[in-house]
């Protein structure tokens, strides 16, 4: 669906939720890459004699190009103080059988505390102010993904993805994947593609354990969902799903939805939401406190939480 380029000023918060089940089921990494790979060559294999008879038609692919941009910055100050910065950029290129996406994101938030006391007597004193700036939110992204047109009904895709996230517990991690899968929709109306493939992640939690793999293939599962409600309202839906190879208990997805409200020709109304979730997310070191409450000097290994989420609400100024 095309769609004209936006520049977007969103305010977002981001919040966490739960802990991590375990689960002892586990079928072997080989048989379940060769049956995926099987199947995906399967699906190509039925659709090339359809796409070779229609590569005569590529010399007249006229392709577009879009971008959407978001801009946030909030400033609080005074009697408490905290900052936001965050940065979006989406640019695509549609070609009649090609469309190429590539997505870069980065947020960070710092707040400061303010702690004030007197010194001097109670009849002659002075303000003292000791300022404490901690970062309570920060994170990176940038992924690329290429979809080509196999049939009318079938397409294959590829792509990577690099995130880092240290208050998810990661320094970074680098998903490379590709697949293929099946595509439906009516042109300017709406559209759907529900995709199947192969990753490899290679990753970096901040704090190392020993029992996770630091590298590893895995199965993804996508579904991009676009549909025009009328003239003034748009919905979209990415859903991301990654599964470890070895280990079926963890999984991963990033779940992202946002409804488009037209206010003029040039403005707009825009509701995100994201969620990011993770069955086995990473462990921290944290202090041990004693049941009296002394501290001690040991640490002991916790899990994080299984999910972030993110929720927007943008002025979209069409360009």
């Amino acid at each position: 669906m095309s769609a004209p380029a936006h520049a977007v000023l969103p305010a977002t918060f981001l919040s966490p939720d739960t802990e991590t089940p375990e689960f002892s089921m586990r079928p072997t990494s080989t048989s379940l890459v060769a049956a995926s790979g099987a199947a995906l060559l399967l699906l190509v294999g039925l659709a090339i004699p359809e796409w070779a008879a229609a590569q005569s038609s590529e010399g007249r692919d006229n392709p577009r190009w879009r971008n959407a941009s978001e801009i946030t910055f909030i400033l609080d100050g005074g009697n408490s103080a905290a900052s936001t910065l965050g940065l979006r950029n989406t640019l695509r290129r549609t070609g009649s059988r090609t469309q190429l996406r590539v997505e870069a994101t980065a947020l960070r938030t710092d707040a400061t505390r303010i702690t004030r006391r007197a010194v001097g007597t109670p009849d002659d004193f002075r303000v003292e102010e000791d300022r404490d700036t901690e970062r309570s939110a920060e994170r990176y992204s940038l992924r690329t993904r290429i979809d080509r047109t196999l049939t009318p009904r079938t397409f294959a895709f590829s792509g990577v993805g690099w995130e880092q996230n240290t208050f998810a517990g990661f320094n970074h991690r680098t998903v490379t994947s590709a697949g293929a899968g099946a595509q439906w929709g009516e042109e300017d109306v709406w559209e759907l593609k529900v995709g199947t493939g192969l990753t490899y992640t290679v990753r970096r939690d901040v704090t190392p354990d020993p029992a996770r793999d630091r590298s590893f293939a895995g199965l993804q599962v996508t579904m991009d969902y676009d549909r025009q409600l009328g003239e003034e309202t748009e919905i979209e839906f990415r859903w991301v799903v990654d599964g470890n190879a070895r280990e079926f208990s963890e999984v991963r997805g990033n779940l992202k939805q946002a409804l488009t409200t037209t206010l003029t020709s040039r403005l707009a109304l825009k509701t995100t939401l994201e969620l990011l979730l993770e069955n086995e997310p990473p462990s921290e070191s944290i202090p041990l406190v004693a049941p009296g409450g002394n501290g001690s000097d040991e640490t002991v290994r916790v899990p994080l939480r299984r999910m972030d989420y993110g929720l927007s609400v943008a002025l979209v100024i069409t360009i």
